[in-house]
C-alpha cells in the first residue's frame, strides 16, 4: 500500500490518545504515506508528528474535502472518527479498503467493519490500536510493539528548560490549572494547598510553572499571587505562538499536574511524569483517560465514586495527594 487515510477527532487529546495507532500503522508499513484528517487547529501538530507525512485540513468545505480524497488515490481509509458526516464524505469514492468501528447505526453502511471498543482496565487509547491491528492482519501484516515513548525531542530539552528559566538544581513541574471538560478542576486555593504542601516535603528544590491558554489566565494568576505571597518559587508560562511549539516544550517538564486531559496527553508523548485529578466516576476516567507515560509514571486522584461527590474535586484528600506526589519526585529523582 502506497497511502493511507486515517480520519480522527478534532479534539487535542483524542487525536493525541490516537498516535500509539499511528506509530503501529507507520512501523508496520514504513513506506507508505500516513495522512490524517484533522481540524485546522491541529495541521502543525499533526505534522510534527512522525507518524503522518500528510494532513487533510477539515475545512467544513465536504465537496472540497471529497475531491481532495479522490485525487489522493488512497488506497486504504480508517474512521477512527465515526461520524455520519465521514460516511458521507468518502461515500462512493475509489478507495479499496475502508474500515470502520462498530459504532453508531451507519456502521452497516461499511463494507469492513471491526470492534474497536477499548476494555475496562484498559486506556481510551487502545480503540484505535485494535482498529489498527485489525487492518493490519486483515492484510497479513506482522503488529510491531509499542514504543515506550511516543515522541522524542529530547535535543530539544535544554532549550525548552532555559526558556522556562530552569536553574540546574531545580526540578520543573509544570501545572496546567484549567479544563477541557473531560475531567475536573481544582480551585486555586487547592492548587495552591497542594503545590505548598508539595514543595515542603519535596527533598528537591521544585519550580512550579503554570501553564494556560484563553480564560485559564484568570486561574493562573489567582494561583500565582498566592504562591509567591508564599515564597514559593513559581512563575507564569510565556505563551508561545503555537500548539506544537507549546507541545514540544513540555519536554522540559520533569513532571506535569493538571485536570485537563489534553495537556495531560500532551505531556504522555513524552514520557514525561504526569499527576491527572479525574472525576471520581464508575467509569473510572483515571484509566480510561490514562496518559501515554509508563505506568510507572502516572499518578492518578479523584473524589468519591458517586453522582453528589464524583465531580466535587475539593473533596480530593489533599494531604495524602501532596505526599504521594512529593514522596514520587523523592524516590524517582534520587539526589
Amino acid at each position: 500500500m502506497k497511502r493511507i487515510l486515517v480520519f480522527r477527532h478534532d479534539k487535542i487529546g483524542d487525536f493525541v490518545l490516537l498516535w500509539p495507532a499511528l506509530s503501529l500503522l507507520k512501523n508496520a508499513l514504513p513506506d507508505a504515506s500516513i495522512e490524517v484528517f484533522v481540524a485546522p487547529v491541529l495541521k502543525s501538530f499533526a505534522l510534527a508528528c512522525p507518524y503522518i507525512d500528510n494532513v487533510i485540513v477539515d475545512t467544513g468545505d465536504d465537496a472540497a474535502i471529497r475531491k481532495e480524497i479522490a485525487q489522493r488515490k488512497y488506497d486504504a481509509a480508517l474512521v477512527s472518527l465515526s461520524q455520519f458526516r465521514i460516511y458521507k464524505i468518502i461515500r462512493n469514492l475509489p478507495i479499496p479498503y475502508v474500515l470502520a468501528p462498530k459504532h453508531n447505526w451507519y456502521q452497516y453502511f461499511y463494507k469492513h467493519r471491526t470492534d474497536a471498543q477499548y476494555k475496562v482496565g484498559e486506556g481510551c487509547w487502545r480503540g484505535g490500536c485494535m482498529l489498527v491491528e485489525h487492518f493490519l492482519t486483515e492484510h497479513k501484516l506482522d503488529i510491531p510493539a509499542l514504543p515506550e515513548q511516543y515522541w522524542d525531542v529530547s535535543a530539544e530539552r535544554d532549550h525548552w528548560q532555559l526558556y522556562y528559566g530552569k536553574q540546574a538544581d531545580e526540578k520543573l513541574i509544570f501545572v496546567h490549572p484549567g479544563t477541557g471538560g473531560s475531567s475536573g478542576s481544582l480551585t486555586p486555593d487547592d492548587f495552591v494547598n497542594l503545590l505548598t504542601q508539595v514543595n515542603h516535603a519535596s527533598i528537591h528544590k521544585c519550580r512550579f510553572v503554570l501553564t494556560y491558554s484563553g480564560d485559564e489566565i484568570v486561574l493562573a494568576q489567582a494561583i500565582f499571587d498566592k504562591l509567591t505571597q508564599a515564597n514559593i518559587n513559581v512563575e507564569m508560562a510565556t505563551p508561545l505562538k503555537d500548539l506544537t511549539d507549546f507541545a514540544k516544550s513540555i519536554v522540559a517538564a520533569d513532571m506535569f499536574m493538571a485536570g485537563s486531559t489534553g495537556p495531560l496527553h500532551i505531556a504522555g508523548l513524552h514520557n514525561v511524569p504526569t499527576v491527572g485529578f479525574y472525576a471520581g466516576r464508575s467509569s473510572q476516567p483515571k484509566v480510561r483517560w490514562q496518559t501515554l507515560s509508563q505506568s510507572h509514571k502516572r499518578l492518578a486522584f479523584t473524589p468519591p465514586e458517586g453522582k453528589k461527590t464524583g465531580r466535587n474535586m475539593s473533596l480530593i484528600d489533599f494531604d495524602a495527594t501532596a505526599k504521594s506526589i512529593a514522596e514520587f519526585l523523592n524516590t524517582y529523582y534520587k539526589v
